[in-house]
Formats: C-alpha cells, sequence, structure tokens
C-alpha cells in the first residue's frame, strides 16, 4: 500500500488534470414542448382610480408592490412636473396612507419615478435629484441612503451641478426577501462638469450599463454594491450607447428565500441562482427564436422614423415660418434622430421571452414574444424615440407560461386567452396590474390567482 502522503499527492494530481467540465454543474431541465392551455378567468378583488374619493384620482402609475400584509403600494406622477406621490392600499382596496411631496428634506422628492417595496413593507425610492434613495418605514422618520457613486467621506448631499461626481447608474430594482436590494445598471449617465472664467459648463452622455447584477445593501451612509451575476451580453453591446433593436432583455427576479431567477438570451432559457449569485439550476424549452427577415428589419425601422415624425408634429413646428422652422429643428435634433432611426441597429433574432416575474411563492411566469410580433419595447429598453421609460401599460397578447415554486411547467396561457402579465403579485393569490382607457386614465386592477398558478 503506498503511503497515506503518496496518495493525498496523487488526489492532487487527478484533480489539477482533470477537465473543468468534470466539475459539479448546476442542472438543466427540459420542460414539455407543447403547450397546455390554462384559464384565465380570474375573481376581481378590488380596483383603484375608477372614482370616489380624490386620493383615487390617478395620472401614470409607474409601479406596484405588495407587502406581506396585502397591502399594495402605488407610485403616481402627476401634474406638468411629473411629481410623484406614494399611495399604500390594504387587501380591499382602502386608503392606509399616502406621502411624498417635492421639497429638499429626506421624504421628499425631486426627480423620482418609481418604488420598490420589501415583504414587511419598508419602501425605497430611488432620486436622481437628490442622488439617493429614500427609505421609508411605518411609525419612523424616513431616511436617505446615498448613491453608490457618492464617496464615503463626503457629510453632505451635493448642492450644485458642480459637486456631482464623475458618472452615475441609474437602476432596475427588485426587492429581496433578505432586505437587500437586486439591481440591474441598465443605464449610465457620464458627467462632465467644470468651473471656467465664464461660468459653469456641465454636459453629460448616457450609455448602456454593463449587464451584470448588483446586491445594493442600504445599511451604511451610502448604498453599497457588489456584483454577483454577470449576465450574457451580444457582441459589442457593452461599447455602443444603445441596444440593437430585438436584442436579448436582462431579466431578473426575486424569489421568497432570498435568491433570484434570471433570463439573457435569446433562447427559452431561465437560470434559478442563489442568493450569492451561483446558478443552482437552469430550465429550458424546446422553443426556437426566430430569425429577422430584412422586411421585419426594414419595418422596424419605419417605425422609428414614423415615431421621430410624430413627436415633431406634436412640438407645433410646422406651424412656424420654414426659417425658424429649420432653427427649431437643428435645435432638436432632428436630423440625427432621423439618421439615427432609417439605419438603427437591429439583431439577428426575435427572443423567445418578453418579460418574467416571480409570484409570491416562488412560481415563475414567462411572457413570450407575440407570435409573428415583435418584443414589447417599452419593457426596460424603452419608448422607441424617448429612450428609456417606465411604462406599465398593457402589452400586445401573447403566451404566458406559468412554471410551478419546485420547477415544473404548469400550463401556458394561450395568446387570445386574455391573460396580463401582473406587474406584482402579493400573498393569498393577489396580484395586481395597470389598465387605461381611451384617455390614458389608468386603473390599478387586483385580482386573486387559484392555487395552482401562484
Amino acid at each position: 500500500m503506498l503511503p497515506r502522503s503518496v496518495n493525498l499527492a496523487f488526489c492532487y494530481l487527478l484533480c489539477w488534470v482533470l477537465p473543468a467540465s468534470l466539475a459539479p454543474q448546476a442542472p438543466v431541465v427540459e420542460l414539455l414542448a407543447e403547450d397546455v392551455a390554462l384559464s384565465a378567468n380570474f375573481d376581481e378583488v378590488f380596483r383603484v382610480g375608477e372614482g370616489g374619493a380624490e386620493w383615487e384620482l390617478l395620472t401614470s402609475v409607474t409601479s406596484l408592490a405588495f407587502d406581506t400584509f396585502g397591502n399594495l403600494t402605488v407610485t403616481d406622477l402627476v401634474g406638468s412636473n411629473g411629481d410623484m406621490r406614494v399611495l399604500v392600499v390594504d387587501s380591499l382596496g382602502e386608503l392606509v396612507t399616502t406621502f411624498g411631496r417635492s421639497g429638499e428634506g429626506p421624504g421628499e422628492f425631486q426627480v423620482t419615478s418609481a418604488a420598490v417595496t420589501f415583504r414587511d413593507g419598508v419602501t425605497v425610492v430611488a432620486d436622481y435629484g437628490h442622488r439617493a434613495y429614500h427609505v421609508f418605514q411605518l411609525g419612523r422618520e424616513p431616511g436617505m441612503v446615498r448613491f453608490p457613486t457618492m464617496t464615503e467621506n463626503e457629510t453632505e448631499l451635493p448642492e450644485s451641478f458642480a459637486d456631482l461626481p464623475a458618472s452615475t447608474r441609474a437602476y432596475l430594482l427588485r426587492a429581496e426577501a433578505g432586505g437587500t436590494l437586486l439591481g440591474w445598471p441598465y443605464l449610465t449617465n457620464k458627467v462632465v462638469s467644470e468651473v471656467t472664467e465664464d461660468g459653469f459648463r456641465y454636459s453629460s452622455a448616457f450609455a448602456l450599463g454593463p449587464r451584470v447584477l448588483e446586491r445594493l445593501s442600504l445599511d451604511g451612509r451610502s448604498v453599497q454594491g457588489e456584483e454577483i451575476v454577470k449576465a450574457w451580453a451580444p457582441s459589442g453591446a457593452e461599447e455602443v450607447r444603445r441596444d440593437s433593436a430585438f436584442a436579448p432583455k436582462l431579466l431578473f427576479d426575486v424569489l421568497p428565500d432570498g435568491g433570484f431567477v434570471f433570463a439573457d438570451s435569446t433562447g427559452y432559457t431561465i437560470k434559478y441562482a442563489s442568493a450569492d449569485g451561483t446558478v443552482v439550476r437552469t430550465i429550458t424549452r424546446p422553443i426556437q427564436a426566430s430569425r429577422v427577415t430584412e422586411e421585419e428589419r426594414d419595418q422596424y425601422r419605419e417605425r422609428r422614423v414614423t415615431e421621430v415624425e410624430r413627436k415633431i408634429e406634436e412640438t407645433g413646428f410646422d406651424n412656424l415660418p420654414s426659417a425658424e422652422r429649420r432653427v427649431m429643428l437643428e435645435m432638436t435634433g432632428y436630423n440625427d434622430l432621423m439618421r439615427i432611426a432609417r439605419s438603427y441597429p437591429v439583431s439577428g433574432e426575435i427572443p423567445v421571452i418578453d418579460d418574467l416575474r416571480t409570484t409570491w411563492s416562488g412560481g415563475v411566469w414567462v411572457r413570450r414574444t407575440p407570435d409573428g410580433g415583435y418584443p414589447w419595447e417599452d419593457h426596460i429598453l424603452g419608448s422607441v424615440v424617448t429612450g428609456v421609460s417606465f411604462s406599465t401599460s398593457r402589452p400586445p397578447e401573447s403566451p404566458i407560461d406559468v412554471i410551478s415554486p419546485d420547477g415544473q411547467y404548469v400550463g401556458t396561457f394561450p395568446q387570445q386567452s386574455g391573460a396580463t402579465m401582473f406587474s406584482a403579485f402579493g400573498p393569498n393569490g393577489l396580484a395586481a396590474y395597470v389598465e387605461t382607457d381611451e384617455f390614458d386614465v389608468p386603473t390599478v386592477v387586483v385580482k386573486r390567482l387559484p392555487p395552482e398558478v401562484r
């Protein structure tokens, strides 16, 4: 028998020469290829925004979230300046509280658009005017935590543009069960500022953020970020200032145990990760991405051209004398917008997955790209001209798959079933989305899902 030291050395050598592919891999589970139709007849619980009290009059709903008691947090942009207010209603639709107003101090908003609510009811609002997160907790004074781009040795928030740091990240956020935020820095704003003899000069340039997921901790004076996942990115995506049309989105949502799921490719692939970002399981379906034809590419670019023309028409420039109209068009960058629209980069494939959300109990709803249609661009990538926007308008109808908390395929709501991709899932089967009328006036609709699709 060989001495024990020789045995150990042999084991170390064996581990070193074996290929990495023999290391333990996360299991891959392929779900059924054929759809099993589900019924989308859900019981309605209540609505907010259709009448009655003054507080119910909604203008532009930008986010929805439930807490563990079934309370629903609604953010609404009101007024011409886009001031945001936050409403909290209980599980019967009755008003619990409302907060948020314009101002300089903690709990007072400057540039905000949406909120994230943890299961314990703590609500976090990103404020790009204050360059900080507001933290609201029932029974406590609101607090503020600086954005991660601000340095730890700063004692006050910036008082002028000259004090802005060199760059800012704008995050898409989800609230983890463990009390931290999971975010994707989808957009960066590089700021260049200087004080000269002629005054203050300021410029900024927006660009796509890196395709990574980060955990953001709000425990200190400033947010601490930790990269936990580097997602797949199309070739060259990290270097361009705008994403190609139909490029696969980085979709993600949190699970009750503090883990999360994400999708980052053109195919039907959903990755389950633990809290530290380790992928523990991958679920696939044999549904292939479709190739983009030349006709589809041309149609898309023409759609962007039409949208630019519509935006310019809304300005009323056509009513100006020709010389003034030409000056105004130059000031708005009309020619550049048209050039970009006519040559906008278009990916070669249309991704299979267009949206992804987790339910309160850990199930996953997967919205597929509409049959014979395009991905819903208002989600994450923004509107055709104005860039990133947070739209809760109802997307085109498309199939929605339901995966159970244990990773089993439950079934699919067919494209014509009338099912919607809910914006928020809550306890006891509660789920909420935004419905708009012919005048784009929003109503928040809350329904109750049967146990098999929760």
